[in-house]
């Protein structure tokens, strides 16, 4: 990897400045064009692997319940162990560690295919490689981020974070539809082959990769000492609290919308399950072209402060106007904004991190940045209890009024306005 560019920010009008700015810049280093590719495979996989266990998991049981269990199996060791893997990611190169989860989750899913072809492959069975698949990803995904400023340039480190989130988009998009026809026509072992064959394909792509920055350091410290210093530095720090706070925000009350969509596409919009699909594509839609639009246009935000909490607050009342949209058309209009402001203030958000945090607290931070989006559970959880007390439309209500409430609170603080600061 070429060595480190100069702090000192280029003129908006130099060459260098130009090629950041440019959509696609972070392609142009080989390093990042392969992380990018494997993320392609690592992410197609995932959503496989999701989607594919629900499916068998229901065709065993045919018991909502299960599929809950299920949910607990995939959600428990994200949030349990994804801390120690910050710590882990602060301790170790982190290439390596990205190496080594990649392999073993490959292994657990090569693993329940085998299970699969034997006709063995029952409740218990699945609930156990639910786990294991995901205790890997907890390792894995701090890992992953604190390696993306190893790969590219200072200047493009924008563009790479933009860029980095295209998979993810397109994958909720593409991923379950490609899977479930997949299954349709050939049963679910096919759906688990595709899983573990993208996982391979990203190891394979991963294997590639040439870091020569120096692997991070414990400094002969218990990992203990260094799991209270990243929480510390976070609650201690005003900019990282604030923005890592308006991320859980958007988790727990902005996303619970998702949540109660079958009542919106089945109840108030009378469209069942077209309407759904339609609800479901409209916020991916919309997020695919926020990622694009921030990944060509960062580097033209003049107040990125202000801009980006704006964003947010402007993300909420859009939620409120989809929570008493009257029509399909209209909720589909108003979630393709939400998409939209979604994901252009989020990638923002996770630029300012990637710039900011000292590296040698990099994986522990972004630990805690990533256990925010598995907390969504959570905000599904209370959506879904308002909708039973109330009705869905009050709960999007809800949800919309308290990302808008918490974003307008931290337009007061004038660090946070600051371009300087969020710049």
């Amino acid at each position: 990897m070429r060595p480190p560019p100069s702090s000192t920010p280029a003129p908006a009008s130099s060459p260098r400045a130009r090629s950041a700015g440019a959509t696609f810049a972070a392609f142009r280093t080989p390093n990042y064009r392969l992380y990018w590719s494997g993320l392609v495979l690592y992410v197609l996989g995932q959503r496989a692997e999701y989607v594919t266990f629900a499916w068998m998991v229901w065709e065993v049981t045919r018991d909502p319940l299960h599929l809950g269990y299920l949910g607990l199996a995939q959600g428990a060791p994200l949030v349990v162990f994804q801390l120690l893997g910050g710590v882990l990611a602060d301790r170790m190169s982190r290439l390596r560690l990205l190496l080594v989860t990649q392999s073993f989750t490959a292994l657990t899913l090569s693993a329940a295919v085998a299970l699969a072809l034997l006709d063995r492959l029952g409740v218990g069975p699945l609930l156990a490689l639910a786990a294991l698949s995901n205790a890997f990803r907890a390792f894995d995904e701090p890992a992953r981020l604190a390696m993306i400023p190893q790969l590219v340039d200072r200047e493009r480190l924008p563009n790479a974070i933009a860029l980095g989130s295209v998979p993810w988009q397109a994958g909720r998009m593409i991923g379950p539809s490609v899977t479930g026809v997949l299954i349709a026509a050939f049963g679910g072992t096919l759906g688990l082959a595709l899983a573990a064959g993208a996982s391979w394909g990203a190891l394979a792509l991963y294997g590639r990769l040439r870091i020569q920055a120096a692997a991070p350091s414990g400094d002969g410290r218990h990992p203990a000492r260094q799991f209270v210093e990243g929480l510390s530095f976070v609650v201690h720090d005003v900019l990282f609290a604030g923005l890592i706070g308006l991320v859980l925000f958007n988790a727990v009350f902005g996303m619970s919308y998702i949540t109660l969509l079958p009542v919106y596409a089945d109840e108030y919009y009378q469209s069942g399950s077209t309407g759904f699909g339609l609800l479901n594509a409209a916020h991916g839609v919309g997020a695919f072209a926020g990622t694009l639009t921030f990944a060509t246009a960062a580097h033209r935000i003049a107040r990125p402060g202000t801009t980006l909490l704006a964003t947010a607050a402007a993300m909420g009342l859009i939620l409120v106007a989809f929570a008493v949209s009257p029509a399909l058309w209209v909720g589909f209009t108003t979630l393709l904004l939400v998409g939209f402001a979604n994901t252009f203030y989020l990638t923002q958000v996770s630029t300012f991190v990637q710039q900011h945090v000292p590296d040698r607290l990099r994986g522990r931070v972004l630990a805690i940045y990533s256990l925010c989006w598995n907390l969504m559970p959570l905000g599904g959880l209370m959506a879904g209890v308002l909708a039973a007390a109330v009705d869905a439309r009050f709960a999007v209500v809800v949800g919309g009024v308290m990302v808008t409430a918490n974003a307008l609170l931290m337009l007061t603080s004038r660090r946070l306005r600051a371009a300087g600061a969020i710049g």
